[in-house]
């Protein structure tokens, strides 16, 4: 058991010292590329899907906010019975009226509450042109997590099952000197207990696969499928920045909710404009009217009219309402502003927590592979020792089980790496598919 357990931990510590958790994998033609699921994700994801359709109601509302240049076309008619009584020695009509009316009015001019309107529909389409962006940046990211943790959490397995298989051929080999007179009970009593705790490892690690397939299914729609065919793939050092202040800047720049909020800004600004025109302006319009009339309004017989005028229309509320409504407006704005600048500090806070998080994960991972490949040298030299008698089977089993555990932390810190820089990338707006190839 031991040289086998020996020979499995050598090639677990080479494995780490690779940096390649699946690399025998990526050339096996059944290989699922984090590429492929990804771009398959985004093809079928429904909050993207919804992203979408938004994008396609605002480019519609923009388009109908050109309406107010338009002419509007009005058509009446009516048919019905009337009966005048008029008294005064004036004969009494009773007849069926007929009228037709066509009416098309141009606006002329509205003091820009029409144009201000244009420029809101223009800002809610191109906002939701960045939520889109954003949710697709979001569900990459999710996508990315799920599955590097679902190839994280098959790892650790693999090492539970490792450590589990060795100490109980250990606990069988010590148990089998014993019932010959060779070994010692407590010894046999040691292993047991590291046996337990090796089991209850591969209890917690087959817990966490399970939860890490779930978490697959739930963000592809689709289950896992075969773990060993996944591929870990490289880290996008090239797009990373090289500094933080580039990072935080990249951010500033391109992070989706960030410029989201700017562009609620812009709203905000052009609702105002739009406010005054509505209600502190008046609006002048251009207007056509044909009238075709048959026996209406008491009158025998067939009346036709024809008319071209100028209108200028004013309304004001004489509670002085329309201040509230632009000061409503106003403090909107301030509202929309505040927001931006606090979204501003929370973006910066994110790249801050992101670089610092890709650091500590390289560094954390650079350690853990060196306390990985000393544990393997020293379990050699502890087995050698035990043979000689120099050491208890106690120091072995532990020996053993801080390898274990040091090789599944360095595995799992390869993959904080990678999670890392796909978040970094994520934060900055500027992750793509190419990132993941």
């Amino acid at each position: 058991g031991g040289p086998l357990f020996l020979a499995l931990a050598r090639g677990c510590a080479a494995t780490l010292l690779a940096g390649a958790i699946a690399c025998t994998v990526a050339a096996d033609a059944r290989a699922l590329t984090l590429s492929d699921a990804i771009q398959d994700l985004l093809a079928s994801h429904r909050r993207i899907k919804a992203a979408q359709s938004d994008v396609a109601a605002a480019d519609q509302r923009a388009k109908e906010s050109y309406g107010g240049w338009y002419p509007q076309l009005d058509l009446n008619a009516s048919y019905g019975y009337e009966q005048q009584l008029k008294g005064n020695e004036t004969a009494d009509t009773s007849m069926p009226p007929r009228k037709e009316e066509a009416k098309i009015t141009q606006q002329l001019w509205d003091f820009g509450s029409t144009n201000s309107a244009i420029d809101v529909a223009r800002l809610n389409a191109e906002q939701a042109r960045v939520a889109q962006r954003g949710t697709r940046q979001s569900v990459m990211l999710e996508g990315i997590t799920a599955y590097l943790d679902l190839i994280r959490r098959n790892r650790l397995l693999g090492f539970a099952k490792g450590s589990e298989d060795n100490i109980k051929k250990q606990t069988e080999l010590e148990d089998a000197r014993v019932q010959r007179g060779s070994g010692f009970s407590t010894d046999v009593l040691q292993a047991k207990q590291q046996l337990a705790g090796a089991n209850a490892r591969r209890i917690r690690a087959q817990g966490s696969l399970i939860q890490a397939r779930n978490r697959y299914a739930a963000v592809f729609y689709k289950p896992a499928g075969d773990i060993e065919a996944m591929v870990r793939p490289r880290v996008p050092v090239d797009k990373l920045p090289t500094t933080l202040d580039d990072a935080i800047e990249i951010a500033l720049k391109n992070n989706a909710t960030l410029r989201a909020a700017q562009i609620a800004s812009q709203v905000a600004r052009a609702n105002i404009s739009k406010t005054k025109a509505d209600k502190l302006a008046p609006t002048v319009n251009l207007v056509g009217d044909l009238v075709n009339k048959r026996d209406f309004d008491g009158t025998i017989g067939y009346n036709f009219s024809k008319s071209i005028t100028v209108e200028g229309k004013y309304n004001f509320n004489l509670g002085f309402t329309a201040i509230n409504t632009l000061k409503a407006a106003e403090y909107g704005l301030d509202a929309v502003e505040s927001r931006y600048a606090d979204s501003r500090e929370t973006v910066t806070e994110q790249a801050k927590n992101a670089w610092q998080e890709l650091i500590t994960a390289r560094a954390n991972s650079e350690q853990l592979r060196n306390q990985s490949n000393i544990l393997s040298e020293f379990l050699e030299l502890a087995r050698k020792e035990r043979q000689l008698g120099r050491r208890s089977l106690l120091d072995v089993l532990t020996a053993e089980t801080q390898l274990i555990n040091a090789s599944s932390d360095a595995a799992s810190a390869e993959i904080d790496v990678a999670t890392a820089a796909f978040k970094l990338l994520s934060i900055m707006g500027t992750l793509t598919l190419d990132d993941l190839k």
